[in-house]
């Protein structure tokens, strides 16, 4: 990651794991796609992101095999700001950082879990949800992740949206998006990519093709179809106890409190 070169044409997607990550990603590629744009926004791990910090089996570093692949490239990480490719920041590249509810992002994070033996299996949701509240996970702390991101958001080269946003009225964060991209799409358009990136249109098109082909190796599961789940706003509330989310929203409140960063939570 420190010696990866950054170009001023890159296009960056940043997320904490499981708010949207591979969302964005369709988003993004069919933004492009649909101005006619040829980009580098799949390759070694088929029409997985390029999450920069992963490496492909029996290939190497992501970072280091992505390297001389062809302009514009759409790269992916879930890492924490201190740890961005050093040049990220003072480069003209556009970054999109996708932030999302921490509760619903807690529960996400732990069905995944159990899902991917790669990832440490959770005992129970439980001792999962004191986990996450702790900051105990791979990617480290959920508020730590997202606020070392929030400082940045008057840099010109970078776009926020949240989750809830997308998933309550897509048109308007599409338009959004393809607009800080510098593509900028007729509303006919906008639907069009809407409608390619809904819940049920992208388990279709990607559940049995490439991608399925990029995680082999790379994670164990029995169908590709299991990254995918409709996400819906509020889930929390059908594995959160009352005192759990009395617990989180304490947490919401003093780490959030007088940063102007919110989240919706239904």
């Amino acid at each position: 990651m420190k010696t990866f070169d950054i170009r001023d044409d890159d296009i960056m997607l940043i997320t904490y794991p499981k708010a949207g990550t591979w969302w964005l990603h369709q988003v993004v590629k069919q933004i492009l796609s649909e101005q006619g744009a040829t980009c580098t926004a799949e390759t070694f791990l088929g029409n997985m992101p390029n999450l920069i910090e992963f490496t492909v089996p029996g290939k190497g570093p992501l970072a280091e095999l992505i390297k001389a692949a062809p302009s514009p490239r759409v790269l992916a990480t879930h890492v924490p700001v201190e740890f961005l490719p050093p040049g990220l920041l003072g480069s003209n590249a556009k970054i999109v950082v996708l932030m999302r509810n921490p509760k619903d992002t807690a529960v996400s994070m732990f069905h995944f879990s159990q899902k991917v033996p790669e990832l440490p299996t959770p005992e129970s949701w439980d001792s999962f949800a004191q986990q996450f509240l702790a900051g105990d996970c791979p990617w480290g702390p959920f508020y730590d992740h997202v606020l070392g991101y929030w400082k940045l958001k008057d840099q010109h080269n970078i776009l926020f949206l949240k989750y809830e946003d997308m998933k309550k009225d897509l048109p308007a964060e599409v338009k959004k998006l393809s607009s800080f991209l510098g593509k900028p799409l007729t509303d006919e358009t906008v639907q069009t990519v809407v409608g390619a990136t809904q819940f049920d249109s992208m388990k279709k098109n990607l559940g049995e093709t490439k991608m399925a082909v990029g995680l082999k190796g790379v994670f164990s599961y029995n169908s590709p179809t299991f990254f995918f789940c409709p996400g819906v706003i509020g889930d929390w509330k059908n594995n959160f106890s009352d005192d759990q989310s009395r617990a989180y929203d304490e947490q919401y409140r003093e780490r959030l409190s007088n940063t102007g960063l919110e989240f919706q939570f239904e």
